[in-house]
């Protein structure tokens, strides 16, 4: 069997769910085993659209389960899958993921393989490509075993195509306080704030930015285009921005269609976190800077220039398009 573990912040099923659906979809068709997913939460409204894409969805409750604990849900998992066949088991590389992964590893005594962007099957043999040294390389696996299988954000494309309503199964998990072995007393959530993960399009600011008031003109740029707002550790290590919008080896792990880096020197530990992004476009003062060896597009100079000019040109595409709109519908009432 293949299977899936959905991940959710509240009633929210995050897009990395779909992302692992179609990842183990691609594996259940080549090897001709049941899909099936596992969600972990207390009293969640599953979406239909996400019944439509399994066998079966799992759907593992408990009162304690309300919020995220590393040994509650890995308490949980090992109860579950212990008398279950693993074909194959894909897990969002993403905050939950990541940090289940190795622990369920070793307790299931089943190969985990992270960082992974591709999936194929040739004769019943997986063949699995996944990145390494920060995305310099990318090295190809094969395996016919059992294996935990984290995939990176945006890896796999979701499709809008679902099949008939898959079965949906309540299971009242068993957890006790101790299991957790940690207690949740508060959560503190910036609201109507997405996850910089599932971003399309970031403008991540670094040490050349200068200050933390001086994010307000990316955030400018951001908002006209429709993106959200990253940054390097060097500008949340000065304080600048808050943790939660790290990008790096020691952050998040993005890859949106578009990456504007400003004032990003590119550091390999920056690259680690954002080189998979489809474009990649730098603004930096210095032409020698690192992150122009891997930008589609560059400009060398002062972004304090250059975004204010960018966003205007911006300004002034929006506003022909929408006068053409306004013509073409004139024409079309005569």
């Amino acid at each position: 069997m293949i299977w899936v573990l959905g991940e959710h912040r509240g009633d929210y099923i995050k897009p990395v769910t779909y992302e692992a659906i179609e990842a183990g979809r691609l594996l259940s068709d080549s090897l001709k085993a049941d899909l099936n997913l596992i969600i972990i939460g207390n009293n969640l409204e599953v979406p239909d659209d996400l019944l439509k894409k399994t066998d079966r969805t799992y759907l593992l409750g408990h009162k304690l389960l309300n919020t995220y604990t590393t040994y509650g849900y890995k308490k949980v998992l090992e109860d579950f899958l212990k008398d279950k066949v693993i074909s194959k088991f894909i897990i969002p590389g993403a905050f939950t993921g990541m940090d289940l992964g190795p622990l369920l590893s070793i307790s299931l005594g089943i190969t985990y393989v992270a960082n992974v962007t591709g999936l194929d099957v040739i004769n019943d043999t997986l063949y699995v490509k996944r990145l390494l040294y920060g995305g310099k390389v990318i090295e190809t696996l094969s395996s016919r075993e059992s294996a935990i299988i984290s995939i990176m954000p945006r890896a796999f494309t979701c499709s809008g195509d679902s099949k008939k309503r898959g079965e949906f199964l309540r299971i009242d998990a068993e957890v006790k306080e101790d299991d957790l072995m940690v207690k949740v007393k508060d959560r503190m959530m910036e609201v109507e704030k997405k996850d910089i993960t599932e971003a399309e399009i970031i403008v991540s600011g670094g040490r050349g930015v200068g200050g933390a008031e001086n994010f307000k003109i990316l955030e400018g740029l951001a908002s006209i285009i429709g993106g959200s707002v990253g940054a390097s550790r060097g500008a949340v290590d000065a304080g600048w921005m808050p943790q939660t919008v790290q990008i790096g080896q020691t952050g998040k792990v993005v890859s949106p269609k578009l990456y504007i880096a400003c004032g990003i020197s590119g550091a390999p530990q920056h690259l680690a976190g954002m080189r998979t992004s489809k474009y990649i476009m730098a603004i930096n003062k210095d032409p020698n800077a690192p992150i122009f060896q891997i930008a589609d597009y560059g400009i060398v100079g002062d972004l304090f220039e250059v975004i204010p000019w960018l966003i205007e040109e911006i300004k002034k595409i929006k506003e022909g398009t929408q006068a053409n709109i306004g013509h073409k519908k004139k024409v079309t009432s005569h």
